[in-house]
């Protein structure tokens, strides 16, 4: 986070002198400093020393009551964390804060007299979409930005936001969605959000702070020209760079520098080992991974590549190394996939944060041809982005496992974080394939038929998991009637020896209606879990 100057005790005690002069005094006309005439605080005028609390780009407006006896001797000044932004008696300020708080003061001058009069107060910035869940409601034909904030100081306690960028977002497709992605700016940066739609002229970037739009992706095109017949399946950011999947599997890549929006997608398609890559869908990596995978189908079968991100802060890294594709061992498993149809992958957890090269846990979900069922495997990575080395071991021997009552229409929730020194408690949660109301729940690495969480009174649109602080863990159900049900995971998520039959009735902790049709529901995350590999 950017250091801010505070006033130091000092300063600040100078500045208080002669804020309220000559309290006894009511004839205002004999003063012989201005005050501020606000005896009943009245929230509408200004209040000295006052907190105001704003959201990124919002107005603030203060309107002080500044009594004295010449008033066309007064000039004025509005001083906001060390800057100049007005010289009116009244503030009119679009908020462009990067603190949580800064201090500021008005500034009283009289000028025969050469001297002034300070009013201090600060500002506190209102962030209410940094930390919850983002939902995406179908109304009148196109897409509302609705938020479920959760306030971090605070358990259990969320706030719903009703278009909270007040705006509509075109879409044509059947998979609208939204994708978080960082630069490497800072640790402490707020993600973006990329919105994903077939036609590629709605596809947008969207403020982590406003919810608002900032950037379409035909801008962040080169010559802000799409390549021919170009219509998106998928997107991926790393660090220094960026990767979009045409829906005919063309991959094109932006190099940029380690702040956002910079750099242009090139129209050319991605090439490795001399071969334009034929791209089915990314292993989206997480902050600051430092690799992302490219599913890549080829005439000897399915391969997984490995994408360097190149997701370092240190100012003394350029981004060199991003876009250096890496292939896995010949004795992987990961390349020459024939019976497998590759669906979904997930990063898990890193297997151990504290390791180098850092581990990181890889689940991914196959349909096999011959059966026409679906399957699990769970990998565990070791890459090293300096050289672009990596090893992989399974997590258990029978590579593929069978995930039963699982369809091609079931909505997925896989739990990433457990608690234990590797990841083998997490569960999946999915809905079955003969009743979209009924929601399963398997431990991930357990052989067996999944057990029976809950069957909804209808159908359920989304599966939602994450944790919000520390250990406070949540879920989100959305249902198709726009109702949205929370739940508590207690602890660090659903361990054994839950009951999965008394779960939902022990553990709902909130319910909305939303007005409209639920097309999407994503989790953003404080970045601090996602920087300990949450």
């Amino acid at each position: 986070m950017k250091r801010y100057l505070f006033l130091i005790p000092a300063v600040m005690a100078a500045l208080l002198t002669g804020c309220y002069s000559d309290d006894t005094n009511t004839d205002y006309k004999t003063l012989d400093l201005p005050v501020i005439d606000n005896p009943e605080n009245d929230l509408t005028l200004f209040v000295p020393n006052r907190a105001y609390k704003i959201k990124l780009a919002d107005r603030l407006q203060i309107t002080p009551n500044v009594v004295y006896k010449n008033m066309n001797d007064l000039s004025y000044r509005w001083v906001i964390d060390g800057r100049e932004v007005a010289t009116t008696k009244d503030l009119d300020w679009e908020c462009d804060m990067e603190a949580n708080r800064v201090y500021c003061y008005f500034e009283i001058h009289r000028n025969s007299a050469g001297n002034s009069t300070i009013f201090p107060f600060s500002i506190e910035l209102d962030q209410p979409y940094v930390t919850g869940y983002n939902l995406l409601v179908e109304k009148d034909g196109a897409l509302r930005y609705d938020f479920i904030s959760y306030t971090v100081a605070a358990l259990y306690t969320f706030d719903y936001y009703e278009n909270g960028a007040g705006i509509q977002i075109p879409f044509t497709g059947d998979n609208p969605r939204l994708q978080e992605y960082w630069s490497c700016e800072k640790s402490s940066v707020i993600g973006k959000e990329m919105f994903l739609d077939d036609d590629p002229e709605n596809c947008a970037s969207f403020s982590g702070e406003t919810l608002l739009h900032e950037m379409t992706l035909k801008q962040e095109f080169l010559n802000e020209e799409f390549p021919e017949n170009f219509r998106v399946k998928d997107f991926m950011h790393g660090g220094f760079i960026s990767y979009v999947m045409a829906d005919d599997g063309r991959v094109f890549q932006r190099k940029g520098s380690r702040i956002y929006y910079t750099g242009h997608f090139l129209d050319l398609p991605v090439r490795y080992d001399g071969k334009q890559i034929n791209g089915v869908k990314f292993i989206t990596a997480r902050y600051a991974e430092g690799y992302g995978l490219i599913y890549d189908q080829t005439e000897n079968g399915g391969r997984f590549l490995v994408a360097n991100l190149d997701y370092s802060t240190s100012e003394a890294d350029s981004g060199e190394r991003a876009g250096n594709i890496t292939e896995f061992p010949d004795d992987s498993g990961m390349s020459g996939i024939t019976d497998y149809e590759f669906i979904d992958g997930w990063f898990i957890k890193d297997a151990n944060v504290m390791a180098y090269p850092p581990q990181s846990g890889v689940m991914m979900l196959f349909r096999k041809k011959s059966d026409g069922k679906y399957y699990t495997r769970e990998v565990k990575i070791s890459y090293t982005p300096r050289t672009s080395a990596v090893e992989m071991s399974e997590v258990y021997e029978e590579v593929y496992r069978e995930l039963p009552e699982f369809g091609p229409d079931s909505k997925t929730c896989v739990i990433r974080i457990d608690g234990g020194s590797y990841y083998k408690s997490g569960y999946m949660f999915y809905t079955a394939a003969s009743n979209p109301r009924k929601v399963l729940v398997k431990e991930r690495t357990a052989t067996g038929a999944p057990t029976e969480f809950h069957t909804f009174d209808q159908d359920v649109v989304a599966i939602v998991e994450g944790t919000m602080k520390s250990n406070n863990c949540y879920m989100l159900f959305a249902l198709a009637d726009g109702t949205v049900m929370m739940y508590t995971t207690s602890n660090r998520n659903v361990g054994s020896g839950v009951n999965f039959l008394t779960f939902e009735e022990e553990r709902v902790i909130e319910k909305y209606r939303i007005d409209g049709k639920i097309r999407w529901a994503g989790i953003r995350q404080h970045l601090e879990l996602l920087i300990r590999g949450a």
